[in-house]
């Protein structure tokens, strides 16, 4: 009882000074014609509409893609963000107008940290350091000899692979080749990242933190608020 009786006295008191601090700073709004997408409270809805994408993100976009039509905006963080799940509409807006939408937004909070403040070429502004890191990825690691050079990491990776396998094999129980696949792919990303075979230990002790990382990614998203 305590928890909701703090919460409305907290939207009571938002709703009092939100329109005073319009009214003493007023600012100019603009309007941006966005696709449509569900309602939400503020805050509240938000948090639960976090809370409920941890579990199920898929089946409730694609739910909203049969309701809305093929591109839904989404208001679970600042700024919006707009999913299109239309080959040819993502075709027009990632290809024919690229240079329209090929900045970033300012990540926030949680964001800034685990991109190490946008300096990854996933997350960085559309500029200078963007394309830094394209030249260094299409030069370093995607260019045809870089490809060749790292043959012998693939044999190495192959090996660990085909080991892993047989020795599963021998003990009987049930192979999850799915399992022994990301790893030996994981193997292969950390020597392209670090330049040199570190011990199989160390590799699962970082798989298992990228791993958590990667299923706590969501539930951090509520830290920004």
């Amino acid at each position: 009882m305590e928890v909701w009786f703090i919460i409305l006295i907290s939207i009571s008191i938002s709703a009092i000074v939100k329109p005073i601090i319009n009214l003493l700073f007023p600012t100019i709004k603009h309007t941006h014609n966005l696709p449509p997408g569900p309602r939400i409270i503020p805050i509240i809805g938000t948090l639960l509409w976090l809370r409920k994408s941890t579990f199920e993100p898929e089946r409730i976009i694609r739910s909203l893609h049969a309701k809305l039509g093929p591109m839904v905006t989404l208001h679970f963080g600042s700024p919006p963000t707009i999913i299109i799940s239309d080959p040819s509409l993502a075709h027009q807006a990632l290809v024919q107008n690229g240079a329209v939408f090929a900045d970033r937004p300012p990540a926030l909070a949680v964001g800034k940290i685990m991109s190490c403040n946008q300096h990854n070429i996933g997350s960085a502004n559309y500029g200078p350091t963007w394309r830094l890191f394209r030249r260094n990825l299409t030069a370093e690691i995607l260019h045809p000899s870089r490809v060749k050079s790292y043959s012998h990491a693939r044999k190495w990776v192959l090996h660990i692979l085909l080991d892993s396998l047989q020795s599963q094999s021998k003990s009987g129980d049930t192979i999850r080749v799915v399992v022994h696949f990301w790893y030996a792919m994981f193997c292969l990303l950390v020597l392209i990242c670090f330049g040199d075979k570190l011990d199989q230990n160390w590799i699962k002790d970082i798989e298992q933190v990228h791993r958590r990382l990667r299923v706590s990614l969501l539930r951090f998203n509520i830290l920004n608020y």
